[in-house]
Formats: structure tokens, C-alpha cells, sequence
């Protein structure tokens, strides 16, 4: 399929059906198990959607700190990040999700002022090479998750006076 209708059945899809089943096309696509929706809360990475084409009755994967995801180095940067082997990526060595996922591409959720909201990617417990075609679409239907996110279903926590 090209690019361009890729994009148009993703948002087609988004808008009659919604997050999930958007996020489910997206993730038959490509040959990665995983693609996930995920929030920047502080120093939280709070799940929003897990899509394991697998298994899928799973929704979500619990929270975690930041500093335990491949997410770190999107929210140090604000920009694509990609490892297609992490056994062999000096770039992640030592960090704890290094023996478990062994391919990452995750790209920044941004907000219409420009702030970071979180990420959208996929990943796998093999080593997997990444497409430019996956990388375009991640890239590309970031911001319209984003909004289809704030309109149906997350609410930010109320902070106390």
C-alpha cells in the first residue's frame, strides 16, 4: 500500500472506530510485535495503549519509571529514536531494557504548543530492522493520535492548589 493511503485508511480508521483499531492497523503494517501509546507523566511513563499482535486481549502494560524505558532517550530529545538490535547498539548499553527489547523505534507525541505529550512506538523482544515506511507512518500519525487522545480519552489529574 503507499504511503499516502496508508495514512488516509489510518485516519479513516482513527476517526470511525478509534484509538485502538487505528493503532491496530498501524501495528499490521510492520513485522514488530509491539506498538504502544505512551504519556510523560513527570518521571512516569504511564501506558495509554499496548497493542501485542500476539495477544490481543492485552490492553495496556503497567507504568514505569522513564528512566527504565527506551521512551528516555524521545523525551531527552524530542526526536525519533531508533535501535534495531539493542544487543549490539553501544548507545543503550547498560540500560535495563537492553537484554529484553532488542528493537525500539519510538517517535515524540508533541502538543499543538510545541510541548511533549509522550511517545508512539513499536518494539519486540527479537531484533527486527526498522522500514522507512514504519518510521513515515510513526512520524506521520503522531499528531493525530495526540488530539484523538485529548478528545476521547485522557484527562489530565486535577493539581491541588
Amino acid at each position: 500500500m503507499e504511503r499516502r493511503e496508508a495514512v488516509a485508511h489510518f485516519r479513516d480508521v482513527l476517526g470511525r472506530e478509534g484509538v485502538r483499531p487505528a493503532l491496530r492497523y498501524l501495528n499490521s503494517l510492520g513485522p514488530h510485535r509491539f506498538t504502544a501509546v505512551f504519556r510523560f507523566e513527570g518521571g512516569t511513563l504511564r501506558n495509554l495503549h499496548l497493542i501485542d499482535r500476539d495477544d490481543p486481549t492485552v490492553e495496556r502494560c503497567p507504568d514505569q519509571p522513564v528512566l527504565d524505558s527506551y521512551c528516555i532517550y524521545v523525551r531527552e530529545t524530542a526526536r525519533t529514536f531508533m535501535t534495531e538490535d539493542s544487543a549490539n547498539d553501544e548507545r543503550v548499553a547498560g540500560h535495563p531494557k537492553q537484554p529484553v527489547v532488542q528493537s525500539y523505534c519510538g517517535v515524540p507525541l508533541m502538543e499543538d504548543d510545541g510541548t511533549l505529550f509522550g511517545t508512539i512506538c513499536h518494539f519486540d523482544y527479537q531484533a527486527v530492522p526498522f522500514g522507512e515506511d514504519e518510521v513515515y507512518m510513526l512520524e506521520t500519525v503522531g499528531p493525530m493520535l495526540v488530539k484523538a487522545v485529548h478528545r476521547t480519552e485522557w484527562r489530565p489529574t486535577p493539581v491541588a492548589a
